[in-house]
């Protein structure tokens, strides 16, 4: 390896990972807002997608300007990007921040982060295969730090509320489909075009139960900011970091890297918005954390 290209590794790593912290601050950024300013989950998750998507899509306009609509021409096309749009989308990111309105930022990601373990169990059962060791012993890990995290051991008492632990399981699966919806579309059209769409769409279908335009909570300086920073930093900003790290270093390493989102959501939380975690949420937390490695430890590998 060349003096160039070990840094442009050395980029490549940083950006991706830099895309990851982004990402856990979305979070915990919302969860301020839920908090200090009285909003709700479901008015920030239908501007979050309305104003992301639609700054995306402008990048869209600006580089791939011929492809902007193209999408829309082929009916098979459109409507897989509709259900993207409404189930991977919208769907993932409403049950998220309102598993972060229940509970908090760091619980919630984590919980979001057994997503890996959902499309393994889906891939084995869809190919008819036996999962492999390491496939087991992911799954394992998953289930055991969700208990921990959902009962701290004890099966008789919950630390969350059943409606966290159903809306940061709702979140995972959401996420599962997320991320097997639209490979196909975004070999086709393009990434940022394929989530731009599915952003504002998203967004559109939201509005209309939660009616954006009616602003909810109580604003102030710091309230706009932090809007801001969950749509510009955390939205726009996470997505292109991380989708340059991909350029750079390939898919299997930056998805490793990201998975800096789940701590960074959980250490914010601890440090900015004084959540208290005890000894039995951070052995849930390295549970999940460690099923997300042991899962991306083969593709990294190859």
């Amino acid at each position: 390896m060349t003096n160039m290209e070990r840094r442009e590794a050395l980029r490549g790593m940083s950006i991706a990972l830099i895309g990851g912290v982004f990402w856990g601050l979305a979070g915990v950024f919302g969860q301020y807002l839920f908090e200090h300013n009285r909003t709700n989950a479901r008015w920030l998750v239908s501007v979050r997608l309305l104003i992301a998507g639609a700054l995306l899509l402008a990048t869209v306009i600006m580089k791939q300007r011929d492809s902007f609509w193209k999408i829309w021409t082929n009916r098979r096309d459109a409507v897989s990007l509709l259900l993207f749009s409404v189930l991977g989308m919208a769907g993932c990111q409403l049950s998220y921040y309102t598993a972060v309105e229940l509970s908090n930022a760091g619980t919630a990601t984590v919980l979001q982060y057994t997503a890996p373990v959902i499309i393994l169990t889906y891939d084995a059962v869809r190919s008819r295969r036996r999962p492999k060791g390491y496939e087991l012993a992911a799954l394992l890990l998953a289930l055991g730090g969700t208990f921990i995290l959902a009962t701290h051991g004890n099966p008789g008492s919950m630390a969350l509320s059943p409606e966290a632990l159903l809306w940061g399981i709702g979140s995972a699966v959401m996420m599962a489909v997320y991320n097997l919806l639209p490979g196909k579309l975004m070999k086709k059209y393009g990434t940022f075009c394929v989530i731009g769409w599915g952003m504002l769409v998203g967004g559109i279908f939201l509005s209309a139960f939660t009616r954006p335009w009616h602003v909810a909570g109580q604003w102030d300086l710091r309230g706009v900011g932090a809007i801001a920073v969950v749509i510009v930093v955390g939205t726009v900003l996470s997505f292109s970091f991380y989708m340059e790290g991909v350029r750079l270093i390939g898919a299997p390493r930056a998805s490793l890297l990201a998975s800096v989102e789940p701590v960074t959501a959980t250490i914010a939380s601890a440090l900015f918005m004084h959540v208290v975690f005890v000894g039995m949420d951070v052995a849930g937390i390295f549970c999940i954390l460690a099923a997300v490695l042991l899962l991306s430890a083969p593709g990294l590998k190859r």
